[in-house]
């Protein structure tokens, strides 16, 4: 069968490629998940095309692989069959903005670089990870679970439903996206089990033609205060007090080198910044409300220091170590990176993250057992990063090994520490929400209940085992 061929009669034959170099493209992305060639590439544009490709695909026994993003970090967008890349990224509209019901209806080629303006024109913002790639595509980025840089609990979850369209091509709804002219009043999305089952799925079960997203009111003005620890041990009285507190909005813990890497000016300077800023800083945002927003940020502050003083701690107002450091923080807040190389890839080139969620006074622990297996392998840069979830009850700890892909002796070296310190992190109990690559081999061969519930969701949604084949236990 030409594959080629029989696509283009159902999509417009342009956007069905078969040429070496765009596959060549596709084969890979930024992760050490193995290179695998597609077929063809097939640029969808509206899920009337979506639903033609996946029937074809489903009747002829096809493996149809999903991208929404031009930028893809961990693997699941890289077939491990062959077959069909089924490209979203064209599928770019915002279809509605709805500011009294505070959410966002769009399709999932949109991506963060695109929908900051739009939104703010609102006074509204979509809750964001930690300077996310301008090129990642919201939608993608909510349902792989991507912590965001707020920890309240009422942040925590900004998927709310979703237009899906299953393997075999039939129109599947979760929560209210089923119903247009639901508006105007509260959406308990929340509260139905569809919404949850599809999320980490990394595109295995369907795939979405368009979600609705949870939305924020900008705040009319931010503060930003900084602490600084020797090491992590000593930010877990703080964490956990100031949680239930419930004071401030985003706020995070990241090492000198994460700090570098995002904060130098150039990146050359990044080395030697990494020497001169303090071994960790927790970073919090304390944001006036739509209402007396002076007066809150004043009494917040006013607690905030306490508590620090409670805890022995200092309070600064200015990045420590970064000249203008707080400015631009302030300028990067809740926005996806502004500068041509992302922030991960300014110090050797590349970049791979170990990402788990533990609780907070294991944090120090876990860090040193990874730094160690690092050293070990002769993998001396590493950043951390700590984010607190639902108000510091868990944290997730995220682990940048920086390398340069270009020398294979050190990518080797990178790609053994981040799998043995993998291992050795599941050994010590941490949760990955959603693993990937050599992670998911990890996680369910010592969870085969789980795995075999899981294959009997995907053997309902998904009979011919089409979408994504390989991925998580499937």
């Amino acid at each position: 069968m030409n594959l080629q061929k029989e696509l283009s009669a159902l999509i417009s034959s342009d956007r069905v490629v078969d040429d070496f170099d765009v596959l060549e493209g596709y084969s890979k992305d930024l992760s050490f998940v193995k290179p695998r060639m597609p077929s063809v590439v097939v640029y969808a544009e509206n899920k009337e095309e979506v639903t033609e490709v996946l029937k074809f695909a489903n009747e002829n026994k096809f493996p149809v692989t999903p991208r929404s993003s031009v930028i893809s970090f961990y693997g699941a967008g890289v077939p491990t069959q062959g077959g069909i890349i089924l490209d979203l990224s064209r599928m770019k509209k915002i279809i509605a903005i709805n500011k009294g019901d505070k959410r966002i209806q769009l399709e999932p080629g949109v991506t963060y670089a695109e929908i900051v303006d739009p939104l703010a024109k609102e006074g509204m913002y979509v809750c964001t990870p930690l300077f996310p790639h301008p090129n990642k595509s919201v939608i993608t980025s909510a349902m792989e679970n991507e912590v965001l840089a707020n920890p309240k609990f009422e942040y925590n979850e900004v998927f709310q439903s979703s237009e899906m369209i299953l393997p075999t091509g039939a129109l599947f709804y979760t929560g209210t996206a089923i119903a247009p002219g639901f508006v105007g009043r509260g959406t308990p999305e929340l509260t139905i089990p569809s919404n949850k089952l599809f999320k980490g799925a990394q595109g295995t079960l369907g795939v979405i033609t368009y979600s609705f997203l949870k939305l924020e009111y900008l705040p009319p003005m931010d503060k930003l205060a900084f602490i600084v620890f020797d090491q992590l041990s000593g930010a877990e009285e703080f964490i956990y007090k100031l949680a239930r507190l419930n004071l401030g909005n985003e706020c995070f813990i990241l090492n000198n080198l994460d700090i570098a890497a995002i904060f130098a000016e150039s990146d050359e300077d990044i080395a030697n910044l990494s020497e001169e800023v303090p071994h960790y800083v927790l970073a919090l945002v304390i944001s006036g409300g739509q209402y007396f927003a002076e007066d809150k940020i004043v009494y917040e502050e006013e607690a905030l220091l306490d508590l620090a003083k409670e805890c022995n701690l200092k309070v600064q107002f200015s990045m420590p170590g970064v000249v203008g450091g707080a400015a631009r923080m302030q300028s990067l807040l809740r926005k996806p990176w502004d500068r041509e190389i992302y922030w991960k890839y300014r110090y050797k080139g590349a970049c791979q993250d170990l990402f788990f969620i533990t609780t907070m006074e294991k944090a120090d622990a876990f860090t040193a057992v990874i730094k160690g297996i690092a050293a070990k392998y002769g993998v001396y840069h590493v950043g951390v990063y700590v984010q607190p979830i639902e108000r510091g009850r868990v944290v997730q700890c995220t682990y940048h090994f920086y390398y340069d892909s270009e020398n294979k002796v050190e990518t080797q070296k990178v790609q053994k520490a981040w799998l043995e310190g993998s291992s050795a992190a599941l050994n010590m109990g941490a949760l990955f929400v959603n693993p990937y690559g050599a992670q998911a081999e990890m996680v369910y061969s010592r969870a085969a209940k789980y795995g075999n519930v899981l294959k009997v969701v995907k053997q309902a949604f998904d009979p011919n085992d089409i979408m994504n084949p390989g991925k998580l236990c499937f």
